[in-house]
């Protein structure tokens, strides 16, 4: 019996493990190989090349850096999502304190703001990325608990690679969006979203190799999409003033990233395929919140846990052309592969004011992932008619 228990544990985590081919490249070292001893790993001839990359092409050994790549994920519009399935429970709660903020319709806007940063690894340079953003949307509660409503975003997203360089996208999305309760106290909250992204990378590069030095900028933009849908339920233990209960919740995503070519004079500019992103996340976790009645209302203070499970979103193989090669050999790099495990920590207020107006402030923490962090805050209201 403990072996059979042994051999079910090797199994799941060769499931669940994120595993590294040992053949797998970065960019750096995808290019650090085609370009050593002359150009020997491309598959054109030195005197077609383009001025810049025929120089290289001289040399004898090569290093080369390739700064960031196009081939990080990005989360522009994506944190509207999240406050959408908060603010239905913040709604929820308002028309359950029967202080205004009952059945009807209401127009809430939010604007949220995160930190994020990524450390150095074998196949990406790290990055800082800061992004704003915001929502405006319209929905209607109805008496028995249903939520219908619509939404539209905006996201800028704006960073610079550890390397040189850096980038700046923005994303525009609408949303729709819905909520029952089944049974008292339980809720199933719905939501599908479309965002179309526009891309811009700048790219610091250089090459070094035997006396010959090459450094400079590339850039390049492009533009994709996004497509989303997602469930999220849970069940509310009312005791007294205080609530807590159980969340679970699922996520599919789609990005695309539609093929461009970089400009620049060093030689290393790169024509990238399209790329395709795939993700499924599953959450599950814990809510509690206590509500303080005041003169001016009810304060709402509330925090949020959640374990995160990535089963998707696997490592990818990019593939590119070097501009300057007249041959247009197709070649590989891959991108960092994704923890499949982490965590979320959130804690927050609302406010709800007799006049059913309902501020809310958030914040929200990336724990346990392994070379990244994230912090965001993020400001809301919510205004019944």
């Amino acid at each position: 019996m403990r072996l059979r228990w042994l051999a079910c544990a090797i199994v799941m985590s060769g499931i669940f493990a994120v595993t590294v081919p040992v053949e797998a490249q970065g960019l750096n070292d995808t290019l650090s190989r085609l370009l050593s001893n002359s150009c020997e790993g491309l598959r054109g001839s030195s005197v077609t090349y383009g001025p810049e990359l025929a120089l290289i092409c001289q040399g004898g050994g090569a290093a080369a850096t390739s700064g960031g790549t196009a081939g990080a994920e990005t989360r522009a519009g994506a944190e509207e999502q999240r406050q959408l399935f908060r603010r239905l429970r913040q709604r929820q709660g308002a028309a359950s304190a029967d202080v205004g903020g009952g059945s009807g319709f209401s127009l809430f806007a939010s604007a949220d703001y995160q930190k994020f940063d990524k450390d150095t690894t074998r196949f990406e340079a790290g990055f800082d990325r800061d992004t704003v953003g915001g929502t405006i949307g319209a929905d209607y509660l109805f008496r028995n608990g249903l939520v219908l409503g619509t939404a539209v975003s905006y996201g800028h997203e704006f960073g610079s690679f550890d390397t040189g360089g850096g980038f700046d996208h923005d994303a525009y999305g609408v949303l729709v969006y819905g909520s029952v309760v089944p049974i008292s106290s339980m809720f199933v909250d719905a939501v599908a979203g479309y965002a179309w992204k526009d891309y811009s990378f700048d790219r610091h590069t250089s090459f070094a190799a035997q006396g010959l030095s090459i450094s400079g900028p590339t850039s390049g933009d492009t533009d994709g999409n996004e497509f989303r849908v997602g469930l999220n339920a849970g069940y509310d233990f009312l005791l007294g003033r205080f609530t807590v209960g159980p969340r679970v919740g699922v996520l599919y995503r789609e990005t695309t990233i539609d093929a461009f070519r970089e400009s620049g004079r060093t030689g290393l500019e790169l024509a990238y395929d399209n790329q395709n992103i795939q993700s499924l996340i599953t959450t599950v976790g814990v809510y509690g919140s206590v509500a303080i009645s005041t003169g001016v209302g009810v304060i709402v203070p509330q925090a949020t846990a959640e374990y995160v499970h990535e089963f998707l979103d696997d490592q990818r193989s990019v593939g590119f052309r070097l501009v300057q090669d007249p041959a247009q050999g197709r070649y590989l790099f891959q991108t960092e592969p994704p923890d499949r495990d982490y965590f979320n920590l959130g804690v927050g207020v609302a406010m709800v004011l007799p006049n059913g107006l309902q501020p809310y402030l958030n914040f929200r923490e990336l724990v346990g992932y392994d070379d990244r962090s994230s912090h965001t805050v993020t400001l809301g209201l919510r205004v019944p008619f």
